[in-house]
C-alpha cells in the first residue's frame, strides 16, 4: 500500500472527504507533513500538557493522544461479556471435567514435600515476580537454602534474593528489586510470616487481596494476588478461607486470548498494538474484563450444576492458561508432497520443507520432499487428519494438554473453528510503564523530536 493509498483508506473509513486535487500532490512532502503531525499527536509531549496518575505517582502525559486514550479507551473498545457464549463455554468445561476428571483443573507444581509454612514463604516472595515461565526449582532452592526466603534478609538485601532465584539475569532489575523488598516489608511491618497472612486478616480472601494490593509496589496487583491466594487454597496451606469464591481467574495473555476467541469477551474493534496503548490502558481494561468474562462462565456452570462447579472462578485459570499456552496457537504445519501431491499435517516448528512422512519407511520415493503450505492451530485441522503415532496416540509429548484431550479443544463449541465466524483474535500486549525500556523513559519533546522505545 502506498502512502497515498493509505490516506485514501483513512478518508474512506472515517467518511472524511479529501480535498479536490490532493492525489496530484507529491507523495514525499505530503508524507512529511502528515507524519510530523501524527508523531506530535501520538508520541510527543510539551510543557503544560497536563498530568496523569499511576500507582500513587504523578506523570506528565506522554502526548495528546495519551490523554485522549486514557479518557476514551473503554468507549472505543466497548468490551463486553457475551452471556450466551459464556453459557456454551461453561457447558464445555463441565463436559471436559466429566470426561477427564477434576485433575485437569489442578496446578501441577512439584512441591517437593514442603510443609504449609514453607510453601507460603516461598510462594509469597516468588509469585509477584515475572519469570515469563514459572521456574521448576523455586521449591528446591528452599530445600538447599531456606535462609534465602527470610523476609528480614530479603528486605535488607533484595539483590541477593534476586541472584539466588536467577532473576538478576532478566530485564527490569530495578522493578524486581522493589518488588522483592516491598513484599518482604509487607510481612515485616505486619509482624507476620507469609503463612500467617490468612489468620492476620481473619481468613478472609477478599481482605487478604485488598491488603496485599493496597500495600503498593510489591508486584502484587489483583492478578498475581488472585494467583497466590488460589495456590494457598489448592495446596491446603489455607484450607479455611472465607469468600474464596470472590477470587477471580488470574488473567494473563493466554486467558485473555481464549476469552476473545471463544467470544465470551467481545470488543467493537480488534485490539490495538501496544505501541498505541500508551501506559497500558487497553491492557489493564481487557485484563479486568477477561477476569469478569471467566467469572461469568463460572456463574453459568454453577447454574447448570452447583454440585460439580469448582469452589471459585480462580480454580479455572490453570486449565485455561494451559489451553492458551499449549493449544490455542499455530503449532501444526500442512505439508504437500512435491511428487506424490498428497498432503499431511505435522506438529512442530515451522519449516518450509521436510521429508515426506507418507513416503518414508524405505519404500520407493522415500526421500521425496514435502513443502509447507499452511501453519495452523490444532482446532483448524480436520479430525481425521490429526498427526498420530502408529498406535493411534497423538504425535505429541504426553505432558501437553492437547494429548490429554486427544487433540480436541474443550472450547471448540464456543469458538467454532470450523465455521466462517471463527476469528483468531490476538490478546493485548503490555509495554512496561516503568523500566529501562518503558513508557516513562520514552518521552519525546515536541520541539526536540526523537525519543521512543529502545531495545
Amino acid at each position: 500500500m502506498t502512502f497515498k493509498e493509505f490516506l485514501a483508506l483513512v478518508g474512506d473509513q472515517t467518511g472524511l472527504a479529501l480535498p479536490r486535487g490532493w492525489a496530484a500532490l507529491d507523495e514525499v512532502p505530503l508524507a512529511r507533513k502528515f507524519l510530523t503531525a501524527a508523531n506530535r499527536y501520538f508520541y510527543q509531549t510539551y510543557t503544560g500538557i497536563g498530568v496523569t496518575q499511576f500507582e500513587g505517582a504523578e506523570f506528565q502525559y506522554f502526548s495528546d493522544f495519551h490523554r485522549f486514550w486514557e479518557e476514551n479507551h473503554q468507549r472505543i473498545l466497548n468490551a463486553r461479556i457475551n452471556r450466551p457464549q459464556a453459557r456454551i463455554a461453561a457447558a464445555a468445561l463441565r463436559e471436559a471435567v466429566r470426561a477427564h476428571g477434576a485433575d485437569i483443573l489442578r496446578v501441577n507444581h512439584n512441591l517437593h514435600g514442603l510443609n504449609a509454612e514453607q510453601l507460603a514463604g516461598v510462594r509469597f516472595l516468588t509469585a509477584n515476580q515475572d519469570f515469563r515461565q514459572p521456574p521448576d526449582d523455586q521449591f528446591t532452592i528452599y530445600l538447599d537454602h531456606p535462609e534465602v526466603f527470610n523476609a528480614a534478609v530479603v528486605e535488607e538485601d533484595p539483590d541477593d534474593f534476586l541472584t539466588s532465584m536467577g532473576l538478576n539475569r532478566l530485564s527490569q532489575s530495578d522493578k524486581r528489586r522493589d518488588f522483592a523488598r516491598n513484599a518482604a516489608r509487607f510481612l515485616n511491618e505486619n509482624g507476620i510470616t507469609a503463612f500467617q497472612i490468612a489468620e492476620h486478616f481473619q481468613n478472609s480472601a477478599p481482605r487478604i487481596r485488598e491488603a496485599i494490593v493496597a500495600f503498593g509496589n510489591t508486584g502484587y496487583g489483583e492478578k498475581k494476588t488472585n494467583m497466590f491466594i488460589r495456590d494457598m487454597f489448592v495446596w491446603n496451606v489455607w484450607p479455611d478461607l472465607q469468600g474464596f469464591d470472590e477470587i477471580d481467574v488470574a488473567s494473563d495473555i493466554n486467558t485473555m486470548k481464549v476469552a476473545l476467541r471463544a467470544r465470551i469477551l467481545q470488543t467493537d474493534i480488534p485490539l490495538l498494538s501496544s505501541f498505541l496503548d500508551v501506559f497500558c490502558h487497553q491492557y489493564s481494561h481487557i485484563d479486568r474484563m477477561s477476569a469478569e468474562a471467566w467469572r461469568a462462565v463460572w456463574e453459568e456452570w454453577r447454574k447448570m450444576d452447583g454440585s460439580a462447579v469448582p469452589a471459585s472462578p480462580c480454580l479455572l485459570d490453570f486449565l485455561i492458561y494451559r489451553l492458551g499456552r499449549q493449544y490455542c496457537k499455530p503449532m501444526a504445519g500442512r505439508y504437500v508432497c512435491d511428487e506424490g501431491g498428497h498432503g499431511y499435517y505435522h506438529y512442530g516448528p515451522k519449516r518450509q520443507q521436510r521429508k515426506c512422512a507418507r513416503c518414508a519407511g524405505g519404500r520407493p520415493g522415500a526421500n521425496r520432499t514435502a513443502r509447507l503450505t499452511d501453519y495452523l492451530m490444532p482446532c483448524q485441522i480436520p479430525e481425521g487428519d490429526l498427526p498420530r503415532n502408529a498406535d493411534g496416540t497423538l504425535l505429541l509429548d504426553a505432558d501437553n494438554l492437547l494429548y490429554t484431550f486427544d487433540g480436541h479443544c474443550p472450547f471448540a463449541p464456543a469458538c467454532r473453528p470450523d465455521t466462517e465466524e471463527f476469528r483468531v483474535l490476538m490478546p493485548p500486549r503490555s509495554i512496561s510503564i516503568k523500566g529501562q525500556t518503558g513508557w516513562t523513559d520514552a518521552y519525546s519533546d515536541a520541539e526536540q523530536g526523537g525519543g521512543g522505545l529502545s531495545s
